[in-house]
Protein backbone atom coordinates (compact mmCIF):
# COMPACT_ATOMS: atom_id res chain seq x y z
CA UNK A 1 0.00 0.00 0.00
CA UNK A 2 3.11 2.41 0.72
CA UNK A 3 4.08 2.21 -2.71
CA UNK A 4 0.58 3.38 -4.04
CA UNK A 5 0.21 6.16 -1.58
CA UNK A 6 3.71 7.64 -2.52
CA UNK A 7 2.64 7.07 -6.43
CA UNK A 8 -0.18 9.26 -5.48
CA UNK A 9 1.74 11.49 -3.80
CA UNK A 10 4.89 11.88 -6.64
CA UNK A 11 2.22 11.76 -9.50
CA UNK A 12 0.44 15.10 -7.48
CA UNK A 13 3.31 16.80 -7.19
CA UNK A 14 3.85 16.32 -10.53
CA UNK A 15 0.71 17.69 -11.69
CA UNK A 16 1.42 20.71 -9.44
CA UNK A 17 4.48 21.42 -10.60
CA UNK A 18 3.56 20.72 -14.97
CA UNK A 19 0.40 23.19 -14.09
CA UNK A 20 2.28 26.02 -12.59
CA UNK A 21 5.13 25.70 -15.82
CA UNK A 22 3.26 25.60 -18.74
CA UNK A 23 1.14 28.87 -16.60
CA UNK A 24 4.37 30.76 -16.42
CA UNK A 25 5.18 29.60 -20.03
CA UNK A 26 2.14 30.85 -21.33
CA UNK A 27 1.03 27.57 -22.82
CA UNK A 28 -1.87 27.78 -20.06
CA UNK A 29 -4.18 30.55 -18.88
CA UNK A 30 -5.02 30.84 -15.59
CA UNK A 31 -8.78 30.60 -16.69
CA UNK A 32 -8.74 27.26 -18.59
CA UNK A 33 -10.35 24.18 -16.85
CA UNK A 34 -7.29 22.16 -17.13
CA UNK A 35 -5.37 24.30 -15.35
CA UNK A 36 -7.33 24.02 -12.62
CA UNK A 37 -8.27 20.42 -12.77
CA UNK A 38 -4.48 19.87 -12.79
CA UNK A 39 -4.46 21.98 -9.36
CA UNK A 40 -8.06 19.60 -8.30
CA UNK A 41 -6.23 16.15 -8.88
CA UNK A 42 -3.06 17.15 -7.59
CA UNK A 43 -4.44 18.16 -4.56
CA UNK A 44 -6.23 14.84 -4.17
CA UNK A 45 -3.14 12.83 -4.58
CA UNK A 46 -0.68 14.47 -2.85
CA UNK A 47 -4.00 14.68 0.71
CA UNK A 48 -4.17 11.02 -0.26
CA UNK A 49 -0.54 10.20 0.67
CA UNK A 50 -0.03 13.54 3.33
CA UNK A 51 -2.78 11.40 4.95
CA UNK A 52 -1.69 8.12 4.64
CA UNK A 53 1.52 9.43 5.99
CA UNK A 54 -0.34 11.05 8.58
CA UNK A 55 1.13 14.69 7.68
CA UNK A 56 -1.87 16.66 8.46
CA UNK A 57 -1.16 19.93 7.85
CA UNK A 58 0.34 19.28 4.51
CA UNK A 59 -3.61 17.07 3.98
CA UNK A 60 -4.57 20.98 5.28
CA UNK A 61 -2.80 22.98 2.84
CA UNK A 62 -3.70 20.70 0.20
CA UNK A 63 -7.12 20.23 0.58
CA UNK A 64 -7.42 23.79 0.98
CA UNK A 65 -5.25 23.78 -2.31
CA UNK A 66 -8.41 21.56 -3.72
CA UNK A 67 -11.33 23.99 -2.80
CA UNK A 68 -9.19 27.16 -4.20
CA UNK A 69 -9.06 25.02 -8.02
CA UNK A 70 -12.85 24.19 -7.67
CA UNK A 71 -13.38 27.86 -6.45
CA UNK A 72 -11.80 28.97 -9.57
CA UNK A 73 -13.62 26.40 -12.04
CA UNK A 74 -16.93 28.04 -10.68
CA UNK A 75 -15.63 31.92 -10.86
CA UNK A 76 -14.71 31.02 -14.84
CA UNK A 77 -17.55 29.04 -15.38
CA UNK A 78 -20.09 31.69 -13.88
CA UNK A 79 -18.17 34.48 -15.42
CA UNK A 80 -18.46 32.81 -18.74
CA UNK A 81 -22.27 33.34 -18.10
CA UNK A 82 -22.96 36.86 -16.78
CA UNK A 83 -24.59 39.01 -18.56
CA UNK A 84 -22.74 40.66 -21.53
CA UNK A 85 -19.96 38.50 -21.24
CA UNK A 86 -19.31 36.78 -24.83
CA UNK A 87 -18.24 33.55 -23.04
CA UNK A 88 -14.37 33.91 -24.88
CA UNK A 89 -11.85 34.81 -22.65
Amino acid sequence: MKFWMDSAGWLGATLFLVSYALLVAGKWKPDQKRYHLANLFGAVLVCLNTWYDSSFPSVFVNGIWGMIAVYGMLHDKLSRKAPGSNGIK
